[in-house]
């Protein structure tokens, strides 16, 4: 793995676990929808979790791929393992955007 390459993985990882921690901890367990970037933030906790999928499975996973001899046992497991985390971080962020679609404000409306 180039240089380039562990430092982009470490960056993703890294950037996505912070802001799934940040909406945690700004929710307050889920309670409260914080405000980040001055935008507020519907459904914290799913958010999260995409956050958390998307950094383990891009930076994570590009990270622990090259431990593993290439058509080994855990190489396939590494593989499956960053497809699951990958589709769970697409299906979440598809809840949370159908799920609070975006409204006109008034003054774009008229």
């Amino acid at each position: 793995m180039e240089p380039v390459d562990v430092v982009l993985a470490v960056v993703c990882a890294a950037a996505n676990l912070a802001m799934a921690t940040v909406l945690l901890v700004r929710s307050r367990g889920g309670v409260a929808a914080p405000r980040i970037f001055g935008r507020q933030q519907p459904l914290p906790r799913l958010r999260a979790a995409m956050h958390a999928c998307l950094g383990l499975g891009l930076g994570v996973g590009m990270l622990v791929k090259d431990a593993f001899p290439p058509d080994s046992t855990g190489d396939a497991v590494v593989f499956h393992m960053v497809r699951i985390l990958l589709v769970a971080g697409l299906v979440t962020a598809l809840l949370s955007a159908f799920r609070y679609p975006r409204s006109l404000s008034d003054k774009a409306a008229s």
